[in-house]
């Protein structure tokens, strides 16, 4: 198959976070032949002195990227292929340049294939390898990388909000008792002797269905 047949991989700038406010879209001229998707978690690595080897807490996720190679080719190989000047300045107009209603650079979606990937810039290289007898540019690989941008919404959905260092509201349903309630929030069912205490239940044993509960952070609140 052609490569002109072929799915582009295309970038669509947003002025906004929620992407529903599009700008504009481009196609870059040549499909990369691969792309390395980073995840990273991490710990807090801390640990007293004099000690040897611990069990790092973990700290957080910090958010996903895609590093990609783009190729700008003006040799005329390429079908189609626009001069690399032009080319690399629209590259960096969707990708870089700072917008002026949101005075920062737009954000983006990377879409190509299965990949939809709702992202920001995070940096930007270029290396020009080939060049005309007067110095102008012939062909240039653009190396980017691109920081996975998720809304709040999204994210408090995906998280669950399930950690024991958040406070959380829950309301009985028929056959729940406050220590299996308290085991599935903070994974000791010992605490909710400590949870009656705080929402002034005299009776937990016996407590009614759509009962309002809150389950404040395991920090000193619950020591």
């Amino acid at each position: 198959m052609a490569e002109g047949n072929l799915s582009k991989l295309q970038i669509i700038s947003y002025k906004d976070d929620r992407f529903q406010q599009k700008d504009q879209s481009i196609s870059v001229p040549v499909n990369p032949d691969k792309y390395t998707r980073s995840i990273v978690i991490e710990y807090n690595k801390e640990q007293e002195q004099g000690t040897q080897g611990n069990n790092p807490p973990f700290n957080r996720t910090p958010p996903e990227e895609l590093q990609f190679e783009f190729l700008f080719d003006g040799t005329g190989v390429i079908q189609g292929s626009k001069n690399i000047q032009s080319g690399i300045e629209e590259f960096k107009k969707t990708v870089y340049k700072i917008e002026g209603d949101i005075h920062r650079p737009n954000f983006l979606k990377l879409i190509w294939g299965d990949l939809a990937f709702n992202c920001v810039l995070k940096d930007l290289k270029i290396d020009y390898t080939l060049f005309k007898p007067d110095g102008t540019p012939l062909r240039a690989t653009v190396h980017a990388t691109f920081m996975q941008v998720v809304d709040e919404k999204r994210r408090s959905a995906e998280q669950g909000k399930n950690s024991p260092d958040l406070t959380h509201v829950r309301y009985v349903k028929e056959g729940d008792t406050l220590p299996l309630m308290a085991y599935k929030i903070y994974g000791d069912a010992s605490l909710y002797v400590q949870v009656a205490k705080y929402n002034g239940l005299i009776n937990f044993r016996s407590i009614r269905p759509h009962t309002r509960i809150v389950f404040p952070p395991i920090d000193n609140t619950l020591k």
